[in-house]
Formats: structure tokens, C-alpha cells, sequence
């Protein structure tokens, strides 16, 4: 729990509630060693720590790879013992030097300011404190829990503790942890990051971020979420440029009120996997609302962090994590708006669209059919996007534990239009010019809701309104000239794209091999119904039928598609007079395709923002 007194903001934690309008309630944190800091110190395997260099920067470090870092001294003091990296580490430099000496470094007067987190990723627990630096020493000794005789770092410190709060379990992604050996190497002291560490960065799931009220007050925490959610802007002299999305949070802001007041952060990246650590420190920039949303569509809370001095150190730290559950408040990645193509900024007035019917084509998949206020500007391959937060969102909590992902969630979906465009006109568009239709399988909180709504023309009153951002995307399958023939790959739904050009190609310059659940063989017949011209160029890979499934099979086998009751392999996509396939799959299909045709053009779009 957290322990609740009536202790003043800091300037910039008020300005941050200012701007994003939220009540300037009590500040919880506890003026003093709080029992349950003294209680997790204890059990927690891991300790991030920052400090202020001497130009003021912060860095962060972690600390750790067994329970029982801390015990109580006295009265509000504190003592750590633990393993740490023997080399390169900023803040062992920083607080005790460069070499382990066993020399012990002692404070006078306040002492140095030192911030950290305690915490616990098997348990999701961590409980954050602040204090000031009594003295600490760094040295060598033989290692312990190994047969390997070699000398480990270890440092001790100890620190006066002069504020504690706990935090809550979210986006904390669940790791066991168990102590290694660490052998550091300098790769790389240069804001301009190395590759290793931009392949780090693409693959972590969590960093700890230092932050300082200038010399008055320190705050270190954890910023976690899905694998890859810190993402790099650019990497260029002077320094990389990194932007992550601020989460829905306790609303405390005090990363954020200090960054307002000092904009520089120290940040590490640890490797669970290899001990790998990066460690920088850099200047910040808080981005709100349109600001945010611009640089990182969806997001409406950023901080952007240019690089001004760093280090990549390989097999650094004396732990390591083996990865686990996933935190069920963790989002989607959000990615950058120059990774992919927007059809709107945020800050546009959106069209309206309301649903006017639902065809239901399998058990969870239906056709939908909406209205816009004026004339659709589509074209054929392309995909919608709609805003369905005016429907959904139901505003701020903290915790909301029966629905996690619905805390960070915009409410906004992409989905590939499925009816032709309306210009050119084509005599077998059955919609009006303002009416457009979207093939979707129920999958997640949103398309559950949409599948609620049956639209208007069948009698429904339940009149469904989402907004539209627009339409976007590069996706139709063209053909050259009368010669050239193309393949176009789908599983399930990804026959979407292709579904509004059925009529307008000749749809025999083109292989569709498409692997279909037999649940959803009402998708089969349904694009069928609308282009028996296909069936000719069909060959479908369909597993584990039933025998009424087998009989509906054997219906399509007659209106001349082609079945195979197996999975798709590699001598399947092996067309001699194909080099462009189009790819609409899983990934992990993709993956194969891109082994299997290493010679081929390949043309597939991401739906991942």
C-alpha cells in the first residue's frame, strides 16, 4: 500500500497536472523508510540506482541477481550489499570509483543524492525510495554460488532514506531471475548508438529511467510494456534521438514533474537474456496531446530523449532473466509516425459513420456495411481507419484489472475495406457512393463490440456511430499487362484486400493460394458467390475438417476451386511464371514465404498502428 500524507508537489509534478487536468490530490509518498521499502529491500533480487554525475546528468543503473539486498541499520538508514558490474558502470563510478579498491567513500554534510527502486519481477512488486549517500565502498570477492572461483564486484552502500512510495504492478512483464557471471566490455561510448544496442532497444520490454529536481530531489522508476515500445527516432551526429509513450499511471507524475523542471534523464537497457546493458543520459522533451500524437500516433502523453552521452557494455551484468507472463495492462507497440503511413493526425475533425448492416459469414466473421456523411474516396486494396473511443472509452482509473488493456487503449482500428471503390464506377458495386463495407473477425474488445450491433436496414435500432479517420494504404494487386500473372497469398481474412478487385482484374493472370480455417468456409463461399470467376484461379489449404465441412468442401470442389486438406508448404508457392506474390498472412507465414521465395518480389503491408 502506499502511505498517504499531506506533503507538498514539486513545482513541475503540479505544472504536469495542470496539463493534463487532473486534481492536485495529496502526495502519497512516505517522508521517511516506510516498512514496506524495509520489507521488500529484504526479498527484492533487484535494485535500479541513479545518481547525478558531475555535470549534473542522471544515469541508472541495476543492481543485483539475489534476494536480500538491503537490511536496516538504524533509524532510517539503510545499508545495500550486492553484486554489480566490475566495470563501466556509471553510477559505481560515480558513487564509490573506478576501481575495487575496497576503499570506503564517505559523504559530508546532506551527501549525494541517490534515488532507486526496489524490485521484484517474478512477484510484479516494487516500492521506490530517495535518500542521500552516508558512504560506500566497491570490492572484490570470490564468487559464491558457482564452483568457478572467479572474483565478482560487489558494492556496499549506505544511505539514508528520506522519502518511499510503492508502486503498482503494471506494465511490469513478469522474469526469474538468477544470478551469472559477468565479464564487461566496452563496446561502444558514443551518444550515436551501436548496432548491438539498437538491437537491444528493439527488443526490450522494460528500462529504468533516473530523473533529479536539479540538486533538491531524485526519482528512479520502471517503464515497461510490449517488447520494442521505446523507439529510436534517429541515430545521427550529435546523438540518437529515442521517444517512448507515457502509459496511463498513477498520475503522480513524478518522472514527468521532474523532467518538467529539469529536462535530462538517465535511462538503462538491460539484455535479460545476454547481460548486455546500455546505459545513456540525455536531454528530454515532454510531449502532449497533438505533440505527442504527431510523433507517435495514438499516443497523447511522449517523452522524447536525445542522446548525449552513452555506453553499450557487453555481458555486464551478474544476473540473468528468463522471460514469463507478459503484463496484461500492456498495450500494443505504438509506432512512429515515420515507420508508418497515418491517414489523419489526431487533431482533424473526424467524418461519421454509421453501421447499417451486419452479414454474418461464419461464426466469427461478418461482413459489416456503414454510411458516411458524403461520397467514399477509397481505392481498391486500401484500409479504414475508425475511432470508436466516443463508443468505448470509459475514461481515467488507475487499475482496472477485469479489463487491463482497455487503460491504454485509443479505441482505434484499422480494418482492409472490402467493397470496391466508387470511382472508377463498376456495374457490380452493389453500395451507394456512400456506403462501404468491411470484412472482420472477432477478435479483441472492439470487434466484440461491433459484433453486437446488427445496423439499421434489418430493423435494429441499436444505430451504431464511429468516427473515421480516413482511408490509407497502398495494397492493389496490379498486373503489368496482359502477359504478366502474380500470386496473391492469404490466410483467413487477409483475402480482404483482393476482394474489391475481383471484378476489374483478369482475375486468371492471378494464383490465390489461401489457407482457410474450415470454420470459415462461409468466407469461401461468399467470395465466390460474388466472383465464380475465382474458383478457377483458387487453390485452398484447409485442416481438420468435420464431415459437414468435408460436404461443403466438396460443393466448392465442384464450382471449380481447388482443395488441399493440409497445410501450405514451401513447393506450393514455387510458381515458375511468378515473380510478385502478394502477401496477406500471419507473420510467422510471412516469415516462411520470405525463406521460401528469397528471389522473389515480395508485396505485403503492415496493419501494426
Amino acid at each position: 500500500m502506499a502511505f498517504f500524507q499531506d506533503l507538498p508537489w514539486h513545482s513541475g509534478e503540479t505544472e504536469m497536472k495542470k496539463a493534463m487536468r487532473v486534481p492536485l490530490d495529496d502526495n502519497p509518498t512516505y517522508p521517511a523508510l516506510s516498512p514496506q521499502l524495509a520489507n521488500h529491500l529484504r526479498i527484492a533480487p533487484l535494485i535500479s540506482i541513479g545518481t547525478l554525475d558531475q555535470q549534473g546528468r542522471p544515469w541508472t543503473t541495476l543492481w543485483g541477481g539475489q534476494k536480500g539486498l538491503s537490511q536496516p541499520l538504524a533509524e532510517g538508514i539503510i545499508g545495500i550489499k550486492t553484486l554489480v558490474t566490475a566495470k563501466h558502470d556509471p553510477v559505481v563510478e560515480e558513487l564509490v570509483g573506478k576501481e575495487a579498491t575496497g576503499q570506503v567513500v564517505r559523504q559530508e554534510g546532506k551527501g549525494r543524492m541517490v534515488s532507486g527502486l526496489t524490485i521484484d519481477l517474478e512477484t510484479r512488486k516494487r516500492v521506490k525510495m530517495y535518500g542521500r549517500m552516508v558512504a560506500g565502498a566497491l570490492m572484490m570477492r570470490e564468487d559464491e554460488a558457482t564452483d568457478a572461483k572467479q572474483a565478482i564486484a560487489e558494492v556496499q552502500l549506505v544511505l539514508k532514506i528520506e522519502q518511499s512510495l510503492g508502486n503498482c504492478p503494471k506494465y511490469l512483464n513478469k522474469k526469474a531471475i538468477s544470478q551469472a557471471l559477468s565479464s564487461p566490455e566496452l563496446v561502444a561510448d558514443s551518444p550515436v548508438l551501436p548496432q548491438q544496442a539498437l538491437d537491444l532497444l528493439g527488443k526490450a520490454d522494460l528500462f529504468f529511467i533516473s530523473s533529479s529536481q536539479k540538486y533538491v530531489d531524485m526519482d528512479t522508476n520502471h517503464r515497461g510494456g510490449p517488447a520494442g515500445f521505446l523507439r529510436v527516432l534517429s541515430n545521427n551526429t550529435p546523438g540518437a534521438v529515442l521517444v517512448y509513450p507515457e502509459y496511463s499511471g498513477n498520475r503522480l507524475y513524478q518522472t514527468l514533474g521532474n523532467l518538467k523542471v529539469n529536462p535530462r534523464a538517465g535511462i538503462c537497457v538491460p539484455d535479460f537474456d545476454t547481460g548486455d546493458m546500455l546505459y545513456l543520459t540525455g536531454e528530454t522533451e515532454i510531449l502532449i496531446g497533438a505533440d505527442a500524437s504527431k510523433l507517435l500516433p495514438r499516443s497523447n502523453l511522449a517523452v522524447k530523449l536525445t542522446v548525449t552521452s552513452a555506453r553499450f557494455v557487453s555481458q555486464a551484468l551478474p544476473f540473468r532473466g528468463t522471460g514469463g507472463e507478459a503484463s496484461p495492462y500492456n498495450p500494443v507497440v505504438r509506432y512512429l509516425a515515420t515507420e508508418k503511413q497515418h491517414t489523419t493526425s489526431q487533431d482533424q475533425e473526424l467524418a461519421q459513420a454509421t453501421l447499417l448492416l451486419q452479414t454474418k459469414l461464419t461464426p466469427t466473421i461478418s461482413r459489416f456495411k456503414f454510411a458516411l456523411t458524403n461520397s467514399t474516396r477509397h481505392k481498391a486494396g486500401q484500409y479504414v481507419t475508425l475511432d470508436f473511443s466516443a463508443k468505448m472509452d470509459m475514461g481515467y482509473s488507475h487499475m482496472r484489472d477485469d479489463d487491463p488493456r482497455s487503460l491504454n487503449d485509443d479505441f482505434v482500428r484499422t480494418f482492409t475495406v472490402s467493397s470496391p471503390p466508387t470511382d472508377p464506377p463498376h456495374p457490380t458495386r452493389r453500395l451507394k457512393d456512400d456506403e462501404f463495407e468491411i470484412t472482420v473477425r472477432k477478435v479483441g474488445m472492439v470487434t466484440e463490440e461491433l459484433f453486437k450491433h446488427q445496423g439499421t436496414e434489418s430493423g435494429d435500432r441499436m444505430v451504431l456511430e464511429v468516427g473515421v479517420m480516413g482511408f490509407g494504404g497502398e495494397f492493389e494487386v496490379r498486373l503489368a499487362d496482359a502477359e504478366e500473372k502474380v500470386a496473391f497469398v492469404a490466410a483467413g481474412v487477409g483475402i480482404t484486400p483482393l476482394i474489391p478487385s475481383l471484378n476489374t482484374l483478369n482475375i486468371g493472370q492471378v494464383y490465390v493460394l489461401w489457407t482457410v480455417r474450415a470454420e470459415d468456409l462461409g468466407l469461401v463461399s461468399d467470395a465466390l458467390s460474388g466472383c465464380p470467376r475465382l474458383a478457377a484461379s483458387l487453390r485452398l489449404f484447409i485442416t481438420t475438417a468435420t464431415k459437414t465441412q468435408v460436404e461443403e468442401m466438396k460443393k466448392l470442389e465442384s464450382e471449380g476451386a481447388r482443395i488441399e486438406q493440409r497445410r501450405m508448404c514451401h513447393d506450393d508457392v514455387q510458381l515458375d511464371d511468378v515473380n510478385r506474390y502478394y502477401l496477406c498472412t500471419s507473420t510467422e507465414l510471412r516469415k516462411h514465404m520470405m525463406a521460401w521465395l528469397p528471389a522473389k518480389e515480395l508485396v505485403f503491408e503492415d496493419f501494426n498502428f
